[in-house]
């Protein structure tokens, strides 16, 4: 039903609202940038949904996840997370970013899965950083010991996650191990 609303909704606001050109699309999404920069995130969002009303644009549905996510919306924020990777699925940093949202919602399974998509795609970029490896890393090991506290506390018994997800984090790190080496090689 949600997305019969979502649908309705957008239909009347394109009636409704006026066209908006490519070069005004634009100058929505930098105002955007703009205001993000300077940490005014609801009225960045204005101009990023502008900018995302007139077109499908990437880089804005990213833009108005960050805020959503700096502003503790991260429902909303993975909501828009969705939709960048639905544009640019080969994009890490998306999910990269949605993992952080899924960690503060304690949605483990989640984080992890994302943490591994992210680190996949991550290493099929030419300049590889370390700091970026060492982030996920901390990321993964940090959700292995919060999964492990929670395999202690009985009240949590419903939220552990399965097996599977344990041998995801091992693959992810032992994917991270292969990306570093990699990079050591390229040095």
């Amino acid at each position: 039903m949600k997305w019969f609303n979502n649908l309705t909704l957008e239909k009347i606001r394109g009636k409704f609202s006026k066209s908006i050109t490519a070069g005004e699309e634009s100058v929505h999404f930098e105002k955007g940038k703009e205001l993000y920069a300077a940490n005014q995130f609801q009225e960045a969002i204005i101009h990023l949904d502008s900018a995302i009303n007139s077109g499908s644009y990437h880089e804005a549905y990213k833009l108005k996840a960050n805020c959503l996510q700096k502003m503790d919306y991260h429902y909303n924020a993975i909501e828009d997370f969705d939709k960048a990777i639905e544009e640019n699925p080969l994009d890490f940093s998306s999910y990269y970013s949605r993992a952080v949202s899924k960690k503060a919602i304690f949605d483990f399974t989640g984080q992890i899965e994302d943490l591994h998509n992210a680190i996949y795609y991550y290493k099929k970029n030419t300049i590889l950083e370390n700091s970026i490896l060492r982030s996920f890393e901390s990321d993964l090991l940090f959700a292995k010991m919060s999964i492990d506290g929670l395999t202690k506390n009985a009240a949590e018994i419903a939220k552990i996650p399965s097996l599977e997800i344990k041998s995801l984090i091992t693959d992810s790190l032992h994917l991270i191990k292969q990306v570093k080496l990699k990079n050591a090689a390229v040095k």
